[in-house]
């Protein structure tokens, strides 16, 4: 499909207009299963798998790994998939890709969801704990790390509640290589911060985040708010880093937003 990546997997279902939901770390378009169940009904909905992640084939070179590569994967399903333009819903590491996908290709897109994401830049502190996380993946193995790791990113009144998903979901998070989470943490210490585009770009743009969130602070993601011209902002409650999975509501959030985006062309 493309000389840089050997193998692109991908959910696509539904018609209509087009819906592109990019997935953080360390996960794969599985955890929208749920999303694309209730959005395909009525908007074409496409989950693209980040290389390792999903069918997709882990890079050759993992040290090429960058938000702007992962952007231009998003833009090779678009063009294979004859998609002109879209709206694009980031979660986590999925909006910092998103941000970059806006930064080339901002003519594609009719709208932007950060769904527990940022527009800045890692801060310092945010670095140094990326730094500790490679140290143990490479020290102790990615498996114990994302053991450790994936429940912390829940509320933890849902880790309780859900013992089992919230498992399932860590055995799937264990099949990416470690190799590739070393790779995007990486990629994401080296991210330039994109917060300018919120007030140059001139589409809708909606903010999500969760008030138990620990991964993204909710003072901070707050800063973000008053860039753009045109912001819709959603904080949920007894969510933390997995609205997808911990909030029935996101879905119907994000229906009103894309006919939200659909009525502005017309408009």
């Amino acid at each position: 499909m493309h000389p840089r990546f050997e193998q692109i997997s991908y959910e696509d279902a539904g018609t209509g207009p087009a819906v592109v939901l990019l997935h953080g770390f360390p996960f794969s378009s599985s955890i929208f299963q749920g999303l694309i169940e209730r959005l395909s009904g009525k908007y074409r909905t496409i989950a693209p798998d980040f290389p390792g992640a999903g069918s997709t084939s882990a890079l050759l070179h993992p040290e090429d790994a960058s938000m702007e590569l992962l952007a231009e994967l998003v833009k090779v399903i678009l063009d294979q998939e004859k998609v002109e333009q879209c709206v694009l819903v980031g979660h986590s590491m999925g909006g910092y890709v998103a941000m970059a996908f806006a930064d080339a290709y901002a003519d594609r897109m009719k709208g932007l969801c950060l769904l527990h994401s940022t527009a800045y830049e890692d801060s310092e502190e945010k670095r140094q704990a990326r730094v500790r996380s490679i140290q143990f993946i490479q020290t102790h193995g990615s498996e114990l790390f994302l053991k450790q790791m994936v429940p912390g990113l829940f509320a933890s009144h849902y880790v309780h509640a859900h013992p089992d998903e919230v498992n399932q979901i860590v055995k799937q998070s264990q099949r990416i290589p470690a190799e590739m989470l070393i790779a995007y943490y990486r990629a994401m210490m080296k991210r330039p911060d994109r917060s300018y585009l919120l007030r140059t770009l001139r589409i809708p743009i909606a903010f999500v985040f969760g008030k138990e969130d620990t991964s993204l602070l909710l003072d901070q993601a707050l800063s973000m708010i008053s860039l753009p011209g045109d912001s819709t902002v959603h904080v949920l409650e007894q969510t933390g880093h997995m609205s997808m999975i911990e909030h029935p509501r996101l879905a119907r959030l994000l229906d009103y937003f894309i006919d939200y985006c659909e009525a502005s062309l017309i408009g």
